[in-house]
């Protein structure tokens, strides 16, 4: 990943974006979900949408549905 303000802002507000997402959704992640799930949405605001992201996407959501049923 670049180390540059541009990139840095992206991580930034994208972590912003899935802890306040995880919460309005009542699930509690952990840092390390956390952190990975920031890593997928940076990946899209770095490069836009591919079939792979959507792919990721898809297992996030997988993820948190399996969290929220326990």
């Amino acid at each position: 990943m670049k180390n540059n303000t541009g990139a840095a802002i992206a991580r930034q507000s994208q972590l912003k974006l899935i802890t306040e997402w995880s919460k309005d959704c009542g699930v509690c992640l952990t840092l390390k979900d956390l952190i990975a799930i920031t890593n997928v949405m940076v990946d899209y605001v770095e490069n836009g949408y591919s079939k792979d992201l959507g792919t990721r996407l898809e297992a996030v959501d997988t993820y948190i549905n399996e969290l929220k049923k326990n």
